[in-house]
Protein backbone atom coordinates (compact mmCIF):
# COMPACT_ATOMS: atom_id res chain seq x y z
CA UNK A 1 0.00 0.00 0.00
CA UNK A 2 1.62 3.30 -1.01
CA UNK A 3 2.27 6.00 1.93
CA UNK A 4 -1.34 8.52 1.75
CA UNK A 5 -0.86 11.90 2.55
CA UNK A 6 -3.76 14.70 2.72
CA UNK A 7 -3.77 17.47 0.08
CA UNK A 8 -6.40 20.06 0.00
CA UNK A 9 -6.56 20.58 -3.26
CA UNK A 10 -5.85 18.24 -6.27
CA UNK A 11 -6.71 20.62 -9.53
CA UNK A 12 -3.32 20.43 -10.74
CA UNK A 13 -0.88 18.31 -11.60
CA UNK A 14 1.83 20.13 -9.66
CA UNK A 15 0.43 20.18 -6.10
CA UNK A 16 2.82 21.12 -2.67
CA UNK A 17 2.30 19.96 0.60
CA UNK A 18 3.43 21.86 3.35
CA UNK A 19 3.59 21.60 7.66
CA UNK A 20 2.10 18.34 9.01
CA UNK A 21 1.79 16.46 5.92
CA UNK A 22 5.29 17.52 4.38
CA UNK A 23 6.91 16.51 7.96
CA UNK A 24 5.42 13.27 7.84
CA UNK A 25 6.59 12.59 4.67
CA UNK A 26 9.64 14.06 4.52
CA UNK A 27 11.27 12.82 8.81
CA UNK A 28 8.37 10.45 9.61
CA UNK A 29 7.98 8.34 6.02
CA UNK A 30 11.47 9.40 4.92
CA UNK A 31 9.94 9.82 1.34
CA UNK A 32 12.73 10.88 -0.98
CA UNK A 33 12.04 11.86 -4.72
CA UNK A 34 11.29 9.48 -7.10
CA UNK A 35 8.98 7.69 -4.88
CA UNK A 36 5.21 7.10 -5.30
CA UNK A 37 2.35 8.03 -2.93
CA UNK A 38 -1.20 8.70 -2.75
CA UNK A 39 -2.98 12.12 -2.32
CA UNK A 40 -6.72 12.76 -1.59
CA UNK A 41 -8.22 16.06 -0.89
CA UNK A 42 -10.72 14.51 1.91
CA UNK A 43 -13.94 15.48 -0.34
CA UNK A 44 -13.76 11.92 -2.47
CA UNK A 45 -10.42 12.48 -5.02
CA UNK A 46 -7.67 10.21 -4.98
CA UNK A 47 -4.35 10.61 -6.97
CA UNK A 48 -1.62 9.03 -7.60
CA UNK A 49 1.67 10.99 -7.53
CA UNK A 50 5.32 11.04 -7.76
CA UNK A 51 7.52 12.92 -4.73
CA UNK A 52 9.86 14.71 -7.41
CA UNK A 53 11.48 17.45 -4.91
CA UNK A 54 11.56 19.12 -1.39
CA UNK A 55 12.33 22.55 0.88
CA UNK A 56 12.82 22.53 4.22
CA UNK A 57 9.46 22.50 4.95
CA UNK A 58 7.34 21.35 1.77
CA UNK A 59 7.25 18.31 -0.07
CA UNK A 60 6.20 18.93 -4.49
CA UNK A 61 4.62 16.21 -5.74
CA UNK A 62 3.42 15.22 -9.53
CA UNK A 63 0.07 13.90 -9.85
CA UNK A 64 -0.40 11.17 -12.27
CA UNK A 65 -4.08 9.59 -12.17
CA UNK A 66 -7.38 10.70 -10.35
CA UNK A 67 -10.28 9.01 -9.17
CA UNK A 68 -13.23 10.04 -7.29
CA UNK A 69 -14.35 7.53 -4.72
CA UNK A 70 -18.20 7.85 -3.89
CA UNK A 71 -19.74 7.69 -0.55
CA UNK A 72 -20.20 4.30 0.79
CA UNK A 73 -23.66 3.25 -0.03
CA UNK A 74 -24.79 3.28 3.29
CA UNK A 75 -26.47 5.21 6.03
CA UNK A 76 -25.34 8.67 7.08
CA UNK A 77 -24.85 8.77 11.02
CA UNK A 78 -24.32 11.86 12.76
CA UNK A 79 -23.10 11.63 15.97
CA UNK A 80 -23.95 14.68 18.59
CA UNK A 81 -21.60 13.67 22.11
CA UNK A 82 -20.21 15.61 24.79
CA UNK A 83 -17.14 15.68 24.65
CA UNK A 84 -14.50 13.53 26.99
CA UNK A 85 -11.85 14.98 28.32
CA UNK A 86 -8.32 14.79 26.86
CA UNK A 87 -7.12 11.94 24.63
CA UNK A 88 -10.47 10.25 25.02
CA UNK A 89 -11.59 12.87 22.72
CA UNK A 90 -9.00 12.50 20.18
CA UNK A 91 -9.39 8.94 20.83
CA UNK A 92 -13.42 9.16 19.87
CA UNK A 93 -13.00 11.19 16.95
CA UNK A 94 -10.32 8.70 15.08
CA UNK A 95 -12.68 5.71 15.84
CA UNK A 96 -15.94 7.31 14.61
CA UNK A 97 -13.73 8.49 11.32
CA UNK A 98 -12.46 4.96 10.84
CA UNK A 99 -15.85 2.78 11.15
CA UNK A 100 -17.64 5.70 8.73
CA UNK A 101 -19.46 8.04 10.54
CA UNK A 102 -20.24 11.40 8.13
CA UNK A 103 -20.35 13.96 10.75
CA UNK A 104 -19.34 14.84 14.64
CA UNK A 105 -21.26 17.30 16.83
CA UNK A 106 -20.08 18.31 20.18
CA UNK A 107 -22.50 18.73 22.58
CA UNK A 108 -23.38 20.89 25.52
CA UNK A 109 -25.60 20.04 27.95
CA UNK A 110 -26.03 20.52 31.52
CA UNK A 111 -22.67 18.66 32.45
CA UNK A 112 -20.95 18.90 29.57
CA UNK A 113 -17.43 20.18 31.05
CA UNK A 114 -15.08 21.34 28.23
CA UNK A 115 -11.30 21.83 28.67
CA UNK A 116 -9.79 24.74 27.09
CA UNK A 117 -8.90 24.43 23.38
CA UNK A 118 -9.42 20.47 24.08
CA UNK A 119 -11.99 20.75 21.77
CA UNK A 120 -11.15 23.10 18.98
CA UNK A 121 -11.82 22.36 15.03
CA UNK A 122 -8.44 22.39 13.98
CA UNK A 123 -7.27 19.77 16.54
CA UNK A 124 -9.55 17.83 16.18
CA UNK A 125 -9.77 18.37 12.22
CA UNK A 126 -5.87 16.58 12.72
CA UNK A 127 -6.99 13.49 14.12
CA UNK A 128 -9.92 12.99 11.05
CA UNK A 129 -7.35 13.52 8.54
CA UNK A 130 -4.64 11.05 10.61
CA UNK A 131 -8.11 8.29 11.09
CA UNK A 132 -8.78 8.86 7.17
CA UNK A 133 -4.42 8.17 6.22
CA UNK A 134 -4.44 4.87 8.33
CA UNK A 135 -8.30 3.60 7.09
CA UNK A 136 -7.90 4.27 3.25
CA UNK A 137 -11.20 7.00 3.33
CA UNK A 138 -10.99 9.67 1.12
CA UNK A 139 -13.73 11.46 2.66
CA UNK A 140 -13.21 13.55 6.06
CA UNK A 141 -15.89 13.27 8.96
CA UNK A 142 -17.51 16.89 9.03
CA UNK A 143 -16.93 18.89 12.24
CA UNK A 144 -19.04 20.88 14.10
CA UNK A 145 -18.38 22.72 17.17
CA UNK A 146 -20.35 22.90 20.70
CA UNK A 147 -24.15 23.15 20.03
CA UNK A 148 -26.26 23.01 22.91
CA UNK A 149 -28.86 20.04 23.09
CA UNK A 150 -31.79 23.27 22.54
CA UNK A 151 -30.29 24.15 19.46
CA UNK A 152 -29.47 20.18 18.13
CA UNK A 153 -33.28 19.49 18.71
CA UNK A 154 -34.78 22.80 16.86
CA UNK A 155 -32.43 21.95 14.11
CA UNK A 156 -34.13 18.76 14.03
CA UNK A 157 -37.85 19.87 14.02
CA UNK A 158 -36.84 21.98 11.38
CA UNK A 159 -35.06 19.70 9.44
CA UNK A 160 -32.18 21.24 8.74
CA UNK A 161 -30.50 18.43 10.52
CA UNK A 162 -32.88 15.47 9.46
CA UNK A 163 -32.62 12.06 10.42
CA UNK A 164 -34.14 9.21 12.69
CA UNK A 165 -32.99 10.66 16.24
CA UNK A 166 -31.85 8.15 19.08
CA UNK A 167 -30.27 8.69 22.44
CA UNK A 168 -28.35 6.43 24.83
CA UNK A 169 -29.24 6.45 28.07
CA UNK A 170 -28.98 3.51 30.42
CA UNK A 171 -32.40 1.79 31.01
CA UNK A 172 -33.93 -1.56 32.61
CA UNK A 173 -35.12 -2.21 29.04
CA UNK A 174 -32.82 -2.77 26.02
CA UNK A 175 -34.73 -1.18 22.76
CA UNK A 176 -33.23 -2.91 20.10
CA UNK A 177 -32.29 -0.83 16.58
CA UNK A 178 -35.00 -1.36 13.65
CA UNK A 179 -33.72 -2.32 10.21
CA UNK A 180 -36.96 -1.26 8.54
CA UNK A 181 -36.39 -1.73 5.22
CA UNK A 182 -38.81 0.81 3.93
CA UNK A 183 -35.93 3.52 5.82
CA UNK A 184 -33.06 1.79 5.30
CA UNK A 185 -31.12 4.80 4.04
CA UNK A 186 -32.50 7.26 5.90
CA UNK A 187 -29.96 9.13 7.83
CA UNK A 188 -29.48 8.46 11.74
CA UNK A 189 -28.60 11.10 14.63
CA UNK A 190 -27.34 9.59 17.62
CA UNK A 191 -27.57 11.71 21.30
CA UNK A 192 -24.71 10.77 23.64
CA UNK A 193 -24.73 12.52 26.88
CA UNK A 194 -21.86 13.55 29.08
CA UNK A 195 -20.35 11.56 32.30
CA UNK A 196 -23.06 11.80 34.71
CA UNK A 197 -25.41 11.27 31.68
CA UNK A 198 -28.55 14.12 30.32
CA UNK A 199 -30.72 15.05 33.00
CA UNK A 200 -34.00 14.33 33.38
CA UNK A 201 -35.00 17.47 31.96
CA UNK A 202 -32.69 17.26 28.70
CA UNK A 203 -33.98 13.54 28.42
CA UNK A 204 -37.39 14.34 28.66
CA UNK A 205 -36.59 16.74 26.03
CA UNK A 206 -35.20 15.03 23.61
CA UNK A 207 -38.08 12.26 23.73
CA UNK A 208 -40.72 15.02 23.44
CA UNK A 209 -38.59 15.74 19.73
CA UNK A 210 -38.94 11.92 18.95
CA UNK A 211 -36.18 10.53 19.89
CA UNK A 212 -36.17 6.80 20.93
CA UNK A 213 -33.69 5.44 23.63
CA UNK A 214 -30.80 2.45 23.33
CA UNK A 215 -29.18 1.47 25.92
CA UNK A 216 -25.77 -1.38 26.46
CA UNK A 217 -27.09 -4.26 28.60
CA UNK A 218 -25.86 -4.61 32.19
CA UNK A 219 -23.43 -2.11 31.77
CA UNK A 220 -22.87 1.75 31.79
CA UNK A 221 -20.81 2.81 28.58
CA UNK A 222 -18.20 5.80 28.49
CA UNK A 223 -19.09 8.74 26.17
CA UNK A 224 -16.58 7.69 23.72
CA UNK A 225 -17.30 3.80 24.17
CA UNK A 226 -21.21 4.32 23.84
CA UNK A 227 -20.78 6.93 20.75
CA UNK A 228 -18.39 4.02 18.56
CA UNK A 229 -20.89 1.28 19.96
CA UNK A 230 -24.02 2.83 19.16
CA UNK A 231 -22.44 3.86 15.69
CA UNK A 232 -21.34 1.04 14.33
CA UNK A 233 -25.19 -0.86 15.23
CA UNK A 234 -26.65 2.28 12.87
CA UNK A 235 -23.88 2.06 10.71
CA UNK A 236 -24.60 -1.95 10.02
CA UNK A 237 -28.26 -1.21 9.15
CA UNK A 238 -27.32 -0.77 5.59
CA UNK A 239 -25.25 -3.76 5.95
CA UNK A 240 -27.53 -6.58 6.34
Amino acid sequence: MLPRAFCESLLTDDVVLDDTEAHHLLHVLRLKPGDHLSLFDGCGTEADAIFTRSSRSEVFCSVTSRRHTPCADRVGVTVIAAPPKADRLKWMVEKLTEVGVERLILLQSDRTVVTQGESRREKLRSSVIGACKQCGRNQLMQLSPLQTLASVLDDVATERLPGKLWIAHPSSSMPTLSSDPLKLMESQLLLIGPEGGFTDAELQLALNAGARMISWPHTILRIETAAVVFATQLLSISMK
